[in-house]
């Protein structure tokens, strides 16, 4: 199962941009129940959806929320992560996520 890169960064800033991150952790939630985020903007989501469809999720999931505009938000597949000083828990949860057989 390939691991997703959302990156999202709200048009506003302050309480506005607030609301717009939580909308968008709760349409991950909508679409996977495995992701850990390392930061305000990223979040890596486990799913077997095309990164086109969560992209297309999120933006509609957003809109019904009332954010016509999300910012900027970027959805990027991978099958293998190299990395760096991400704590014990973030690394044995990618080491976890299953993996396709030719990744």
């Amino acid at each position: 199962m390939p691991l997703h890169l959302v990156i999202h960064r709200p048009p506003s800033p302050g309480t506005e941009g607030e609301a717009c991150r939580a909308a968008l952790r709760e349409a991950v939630w909508e679409v996977a129940e495995s992701h850990w985020a390392p930061g305000d903007e990223a979040v890596l989501v486990s799913s077997d959806l095309s990164s086109d469809y969560l992209l297309s999720h999120f933006r509609r999931s957003l809109a019904r929320r009332g954010f016509d505009d999300p910012g900027m938000l970027i959805v990027a597949a991978t099958s293998h992560i190299a990395m760096h000083g991400l704590p014990r828990e973030a690394q044995d949860w990618i080491a976890a996520v299953p993996q396709d057989e030719d990744a």
